[in-house]
């Protein structure tokens, strides 16, 4: 039965989940099958499912990727003892099931490999036995495989061989003896360690600076402003030009009319701008300008016009307690219009 072993080399005794046939959702987010609470982990992460013959992980397009045994993939095939990091979490991949290269393939053991039975009861052997599984006899480690260098082309060649397998000369006084590695100690009988790798380093977009953040504000401000300016002049230069001794009542009717349009334009305008700039093209001019951009918390961008709309009302939320919703952008933090539209404000050239 395949299984997953979570965290293996925690001091205590490590969790163990059992794969069903159904695929599993790892992920940050409370509905994944395996939920993993770290910040390096995307709310849909990655997914283990059965194809076929064995098991099979694939990415989600996450932020910080999924390793298997030290290398970024998107889609790999597991096996017995493949060793899986998402984020700060080690996922032990165990397969109790014997495992071909496809339907009816044949095993053939290499000449070098350790013995595959036992020398008590003479029952079959996988490399990764501890103990015999036919009579619980404690197996020994297997021998330590002696090699030589081949002199003419530098290969390693396991012993016993005649004749270097990746030049074809033959083995003679220029070979020298390659002291094999100390087999690690392990229940696995020396067949791989369990270390701690090193935290990896978050590869999701870095925060924007708070400075940068207010002066591409202060930006956008301004052309929006120009033309909310350009737009009103008209309306403006008349009530402005009105003599001060003309009663209000006796101002025509079309001008008010025209006054009363152009206002919810002038708001409309603006707000078009900030959705369009935030939900189609990931930036406002003024963000572009300085090098930010606005991604979701998966770092992922444009946001999209429903949550720009969204974003927008937390920026006028943010903007009622006379500012104080954007407090926290100044340090470092989420703006109030940030956490009620799950976006952020990033480099963009880590978007």
């Amino acid at each position: 039965m395949a299984r997953l072993v979570i965290n293996p080399a925690a001091s205590r005794q490590p969790r163990e989940l059992a794969l069903p046939r159904a695929p599993l959702l790892i992920g940050r987010d409370p509905s994944n099958d395996l939920v993993l609470p770290d910040a390096m982990v995307s709310r849909r992460h990655a997914v283990i499912e059965y194809r076929g013959e064995g098991w099979v992980l694939r990415d989600c397009q996450s932020s910080n990727g999924s390793l298997v045994n030290g290398d970024r993939v998107e889609e790999r095939p597991l096996r017995d003892g493949d060793l899986v990091a998402i984020g700060g979490a080690r996922l032990l991949f165990r397969d109790d099931e014997p495992q071909a290269d496809g339907p009816g393939a044949k095993v053939i053991p290499h000449p070098s490999s350790p013995r595959l039975r036992c020398a008590d009861c003479g029952a079959m052997l996988r490399a990764n036995d501890a103990f015999c599984r036919g009579c619980g006899a404690k197996l020994a480690p297997a021998p330590i495989q002696a090699r030589l260098v081949c002199a003419d082309c530098g290969s390693v060649v396991p012993l016993p061989a005649r004749f270097c397998n990746a030049c074809g000369r033959e083995l003679g006084q220029g070979t020298a003896p390659v002291p094999s590695p100390p087999r690690p100690a392990s229940r696995a009988a020396g067949l791989f360690e369990l270390r701690p790798a090193p935290r990896p380093r978050p590869a999701g977009p870095r925060p924007a600076p708070p400075l940068r953040r207010a002066a591409a504000a202060a930006f956008d401000w301004g052309v929006v402003g120009g033309v909310e300016v350009l737009l009103l002049s008209p309306v403006l230069h008349y009530w402005l030009t009105l003599p001060p001794a003309q009663a209000v009542a006796d101002v025509r009717f079309t001008p008010i009319l025209v006054s009363l349009a152009l206002l919810p334009l002038a708001a409309a305008l603006a707000a078009l701008y900030f959705v369009h700039f935030w939900g189609v093209r990931g930036a406002t001019p003024g963000q572009r300008l300085l090098g930010l951009a606005v991604v979701d918390e998966d770092g992922r961008g444009p946001i999209g016009v429903p949550r720009a709309f969204l974003r927008l009302l937390g920026y006028t939320l943010a903007l009622a307690p006379l500012g104080g919703g954007f407090a926290a952008a100044l340090f470092g933090g989420r703006a109030l219009h940030d956490r009620v539209a799950a976006t952020r404000v990033v480099l963009r050239g880590d978007a």
